[in-house]
Formats: C-alpha cells, sequence, structure tokens
C-alpha cells in the first residue's frame, strides 16, 4: 500500500470518528425531550405582576422543569418538567410553598 493511500484513508477515518460521536450524543438529548411532561396549573391569589415573577422562579427552582410560561390574565402557570425528576404534587408544593396554592387545570 502507498503512503497516498494510508494518508488518505486516515483522514477519512477522523473524519467520520466525530461525526459517530457526535450523532451518538444527539440520540440521548432527542430522546430526553420527547420524555418531558407538560402541565397547566391554575393559580390562586394571582393579584399582581408580582405575583406572576415569583410564582415561575418558585417553579423554576424545581428540580427537572425545563420551563414556566405563567399568565396573570388567566391565572394559570404552564409547566414543562422532566418526569423522572419531578412530579406534579412537588410543582404544587413549590407555589404553595409561596403564597399560591395551585390545581392542575382540566384538560379542554
Amino acid at each position: 500500500m502507498n503512503i497516498n493511500k494510508i494518508v488518505f484513508m486516515l483522514t477519512l477515518l477522523s473524519v467520520m470518528c466525530p461525526l459517530q460521536s457526535v450523532q451518538a450524543q444527539a440520540k440521548p438529548a432527542a430522546a430526553m425531550e420527547n420524555n418531558l411532561r407538560s402541565v397547566t396549573l391554575d393559580m390562586q391569589n394571582m393579584t399582581c405582576g408580582l405575583c406572576k415573577i415569583t410564582i415561575k422562579k418558585a417553579l423554576q427552582g424545581v428540580d427537572g422543569v425545563k420551563q414556566v410560561q405563567v399568565d396573570f390574565g388567566s391565572k394559570t402557570a404552564a409547566v414543562t418538567f422532566d418526569p423522572q425528576k419531578t412530579t406534579i404534587d412537588a410543582l404544587i408544593e413549590a407555589t404553595t410553598n409561596v403564597g399560591y396554592p395551585a390545581t392542575v387545570h382540566p384538560p379542554r
């Protein structure tokens, strides 16, 4: 085998190996996002814009929470979370502890 073929093969291998590891890393991240769960909570005691901020911070402090959107108009909080790390009961406990008891919003 001449040196040009060896260099070509090594170059080809060095290019392909990182691609395989990137693909292997991307699959678990996508799989993890598919395992996320969402819930909408009806919030009690919301009377001002500061309430919205307090509720959002309380929910973001729960391990496993990925996204929080609090709507003052409808008095709800939409939460996306990892069910492997937290539960709906833990979300309700977090808001209740800061003065805003919650219940699960019924499905439409």
